[in-house]
């Protein structure tokens, strides 16, 4: 198992509750669409699961290395693309390492990654941000390209589990066609909420989150809509 959500509830700071009671588990390579009507929670949630931002109660069991890309990134503009894909003290200790400081906190550091800035520059490349660099700072790129930028993090840290929150929203066709082909390919653990039903059919298992449950359907959002138009009819009938 990848992910196990258990009993969760979010109450917002004015007593209202977001959701309640959630339980999901989440297997090993599943590629899941989380859907639900605006405001029931879909980004909250996923702040949850990546231990951004503690359930009022209810536990999350979680990978250490998973990786987590949210719809707004106005928090990182102070950083360069370097800080914001945690990878500047690595660089840092290489860096380092070549000037002579041979310090075992340095190497640490490092962890035999040698060629971390040549994977961070192929990342960039394969996403189209070739002419930048890791020390970009990142309130210098467009929306598009921050997206980008953080898509490109998925390749430097081949993370077990993936989040997504609504991440074609800034890309161009190029991106979005760049983006569908690595989900098609990806062997992480995927969790995606998104508006773009290309994507979305793309995920092999649909969540439908509500307020009071997390309903799960063992089929892309194709199959989820004709599920739900049939179940529509035969409750009209």
């Amino acid at each position: 198992m990848s992910i196990s959500i258990q009993q969760i509830t979010y109450i917002h700071a004015d007593k209202e509750i977001l959701f309640k009671d959630l339980t999901l588990s989440v297997n090993k390579g599943q590629k899941i669409a989380l859907i639900g009507n605006n405001g029931s929670g879909k980004s909250t949630l996923l702040q949850i699961i990546a231990g951004w931002l503690p359930p009022s109660s209810g536990t999350v069991v979680r990978p250490d290395d998973i990786y987590y890309i949210p719809q707004h990134f106005g928090q990182y503009d102070g950083q360069t693309i370097a800080q914001a894909l945690r990878v500047d003290k690595k660089i840092e200790a290489l860096h380092a390492i070549l000037n002579g400081d041979v310090s075992v906190e340095n190497f640490n550091t490092l962890d035999e990654d040698w060629n971390i800035e040549e994977r961070i520059q192929s990342a960039l490349e394969s996403w189209g941000l070739g002419d930048k660099t890791a020390s970009l700072p990142l309130c210098q790129l467009s929306g598009g390209e921050k997206t980008r930028v953080f898509l490109a993090g998925m390749e430097i840290h081949s993370p077990s589990v993936i989040l997504l929150d609504e991440p074609t929203n800034h890309l161009d066709i190029q991106g979005r066609k760049r983006l569908y082909d690595f989900i098609k390919k990806a062997a992480s653990t995927l969790i995606v909420v998104s508006h773009d039903r290309t994507l979305l059919n793309l995920l092999n298992t649909t969540c439908e989150l509500t307020p009071n449950n997390i309903t799960t359907y063992g089929g892309n959002y194709e199959f989820y809509k004709e599920y739900e138009s049939v179940f529509d009819s035969l409750v009209k009938n």
